[in-house]
């Protein structure tokens, strides 16, 4: 039989077993850390305040003690240290000084001070009728949900059903729920600081764990779409791994073909996949041909890269690509697309002359 203790939360005092009061208090000791400042401090008090409200409905609910599940309920409501802080910034905030504070004053404020914060989209948990998703997509655009919910409708309609709902089915199994503080504010597009944290996530948790093994159907479909959703993800993440592999090859195999015509002008290599090559007068024939094949191979190179990233992000819960990454293998791809595009009509052109020439 688990020991009990009594512990005092926001003024009331709650019985809990050992492991539920480890697990508490490790949290706690967490957040204290992650909110180190006076005004951190209030953050905490006020995280305080609702875990004893959540552990006060659980008393009410019939419960003799908290136990290990409750604490682990709460946690996921309020979210982890790293979910509620705002700790991506390396540097350390310095002490306010009364010079300081005289200067800030004294300075004027200026628009390149203004914070531009991204939005993210994920699946709107307070504001759905299935999984989220088109209350996700509205936060996300600003729009109103009700109108995108009657133009998904429609086009649900034109389009014979079906391939809106595959089309849906897929967004749910893909974009990540806002069920954490940080979630809900990069949702929002909210800067994650403690005082959004304490204005706009303490005020609208959801309601606490009510002690059964289903909590509700919700939670299950989610659950179900969300490992049906992993398996899909990890499939194009297969097909992705074995495109770059597959192009890789082919990449290699004309690349070791040009470096064999270049240095001991055998066209062996290249002649046994295209013959017109061998038959042409052309003396730059090699070299155009082995060229135009590198860059047709690296035309799905990046996309089967970009594809195999995506879906390990979505599998693991990674971070992914940052804006430059992306941009930058964007424009790889339409270089690439465009150099295999001049030089195919080139070899093209080639292989015309020299069937002319017969």
């Amino acid at each position: 039989m688990k020991k009990t203790f009594p512990v005092n939360i926001n003024g009331k005092v709650f019985y809990i077993d050992e492991d539920a009061y480890e697990l508490l208090l490790n949290y706690l000791d967490q957040l204290q850390s992650a909110f180190p400042d006076s005004e951190g401090k209030e953050i905490v008090t006020d995280i305080e305040s609702r875990i004893s409200e959540l552990f006060d409905e659980r008393i009410s609910a019939g419960a003799n003690a908290i136990v290990y599940a409750d604490v682990n309920n709460v946690i996921e409501i309020m979210g982890k240290p790293s979910d509620i802080s705002d700790n991506e910034s390396d540097e350390p905030a310095r002490p306010e000084t009364t010079e300081t504070r005289s200067q800030s004053a004294a300075e004027p404020e200026s628009p390149k001070s203004e914070v531009k914060i991204e939005k993210h989209i994920y699946r709107n948990l307070d504001n759905k009728m299935l999984g989220g998703v088109l209350g996700g997509i509205a936060t996300y655009l600003d729009w109103d949900v009700n109108i995108l919910r009657i133009l998904y409708t429609l086009l649900a309609v034109i389009t014979q059903v079906w391939p809106l709902t595959i089309l849906y089915l897929i967004a749910w199994m893909i974009i990540p729920p806002a069920n954490t503080p940080r979630r809900i504010l990069e949702m929002r597009g909210m800067p994650v600081t403690v005082d959004t944290i304490g204005q706009n996530v303490l005020s609208s948790t959801p309601p606490p764990y009510n002690g059964s093994v289903i909590k509700d159907n919700s939670n299950i479909m989610t659950s179900f779409f969300s490992i049906i959703g992993k398996f899909v993800m990890g499939f194009f993440g297969l097909a992705g791994v074995c495109g770059a592999l597959v192009s890789t090859g082919f990449f290699l195999f004309f690349l070791i073909a040009l470096i064999a015509f270049t240095c001991f002008g055998s066209i062996t290599l290249i002649g046994e996949f295209d013959y017109n090559v061998i038959r042409s007068t052309y003396s730059y024939a090699p070299i155009i041909a082995s060229a135009a094949y590198m860059c047709f191979a690296m035309c799905f190179i990046i996309p089967s890269l970009a594809l195999a990233w995506a879906s390990a992000s979505v599998i693991f819960n990674a971070k992914g690509a940052p804006k430059t990454t992306i941009f930058f293998a964007l424009a790889m791809e339409i270089i690439v697309v465009v150099a295999t595009v001049v030089l195919m009509i080139f070899w093209n052109e080639i292989q015309c002359h020299d069937f002319r020439a017969l």
